[in-house]
């Protein structure tokens, strides 16, 4: 059975359900605590009754029950069936509550006690209905005495003792297990939003990472052109043109790049590739030399990528070796970049801490070097 939203109420507590009101907490009325029935727990309690029932018809053996054993069979195992039936639907209201510590154990105490005895009420008043003898009957008859009075109250409360001492070992197995996944289920909540949290924090300070600027390399650039238009230089209009456009792909776009839990912070492969593409550009014209760039990314182009992780590949490549070509795939989940030179595979503080971004998000970067080429393969996942 499906369990039903609990609904807010103010109210006392009432037929057992209760309301927590120190915290707020919803009531979950008795009807949906019913329908919360889990099939696990109708079972526990179906074949706890089953076994009562059981313990009775083993004293069939003893006595000459002749023609009637049908009769005394059904009876046996009737009764205890109904009284499980009542059991449980006291025992759910309790079990759904939102009550916490010594008014959880009492509130389940209490729905034990009220459905031993209103079970062997209900039992009583149904088998009454029944002309089929009791074992109590046939060990009376087996003496030459009359039938037994049904419905006496010290006999009723013996037979509510004797039900609720059992049922409350069971109630208590069944509340530690509850008690255990609710635990868990807290613990994988826990994991879940730290989780989270950590990936809001990562995309915090990838974005952080996005909006920084090199001020050595800017200003080389500024200085770079205002030489080159200085000595007029036809080149000077271009290069100025190549300033602004990387400090357009590289500045801060605060408005329209708010981290996401994928930490993409609004970032795609194509603005990425730009953002290659422009710095290599910058290099080229500040030492005159840069590698070549090819970005092949085709369909792709809007792929969300967390910010800054191709660029440092690529500074990280220069600082390490001097490449004359680099490029860029995309293709099965999979950004590839390339650079035509071996050896750039090397683990070092730069390359742990791109691996650690991309492991928080749930993506891998790996590292291929050899035949003349280094490859980084970055696997994101959705």
């Amino acid at each position: 059975m499906s369990a039903v939203p609990a609904r807010p109420h103010a109210g006392p507590l009432v037929a057992g359900v209760t309301a927590h009101r120190a915290t707020g907490a919803p009531v979950m009325t008795i009807w949906a605590a019913w329908r919360s029935l889990r099939p696990r727990e109708a079972a526990v309690f179906i074949v706890a009754s089953l076994m009562f029932g059981a313990i009775d018809l083993t004293s069939l053996l003893e006595y000459h029950v002749g023609t009637q054993l049908p009769q005394v069979v059904t009876r046996s195992v009737l009764m205890p069936l109904l009284s499980g039936l009542v059991l449980l639907l006291c025992w759910l209201p309790a079990a759904r509550s939102a009550a916490t510590g010594a008014a959880r154990m009492r509130q389940l105490v209490l729905a034990t006690l009220l459905g031993s005895g209103l079970g062997m009420v209900l039992a009583q008043v149904v088998t009454l209905a029944l002309p089929w003898p009791s074992m109590c009957d046939l060990i009376r008859a087996s003496y030459g005495k009359p039938p037994c009075i049904p419905l006496r109250p010290l006999a009723l409360m013996g037979d509510t003792l004797w039900v609720f001492m059992p049922a409350l070992m069971i109630v208590g197995l069944l509340e530690i297990q509850a008690r255990r996944r609710r635990q868990q289920d807290a613990a994988e909540t826990l994991l879940r939003e730290h989780g989270e949290l950590r990936r809001h924090a990562l995309a915090s300070q990838l974005a952080a990472l996005q909006a920084q600027v090199d001020p050595p390399l800017l200003f080389d650039a500024l200085v770079s052109v205002e030489q080159a238009y200085g000595r007029r230089d036809p080149s000077a209009s271009a290069r100025l043109e190549r300033l602004i456009q990387h400090l357009r792909v590289a500045l801060p776009r605060l408005p329209r790049h708010h981290p996401t839990p994928s930490g993409s912070g609004g970032a795609t492969l194509a603005s990425e590739a730009e953002l290659i593409a422009s710095y290599l550009a910058l290099l080229r014209d500040l030492h005159g030399q840069a590698p070549a760039f090819d970005g092949e990314i085709g369909a792709h182009a809007a792929t969300p990528l967390p910010p800054m992780l191709l660029l440092p590949l690529v500074q990280r490549a220069l600082r390490l070796g001097r490449p004359g070509q680099c490029w860029l795939q995309a293709a099965d989940g999979r950004i590839t970049l390339g650079f035509d030179q071996e050896g750039l595979c090397s683990e070092d503080a730069d390359l742990a801490s791109l691996r650690e971004r991309l492991a928080v998000l749930g993506g891998r970067l790996t590292c291929a070097s050899g035949a003349g080429r280094t490859l980084f393969t970055l696997e994101l996942h959705a």
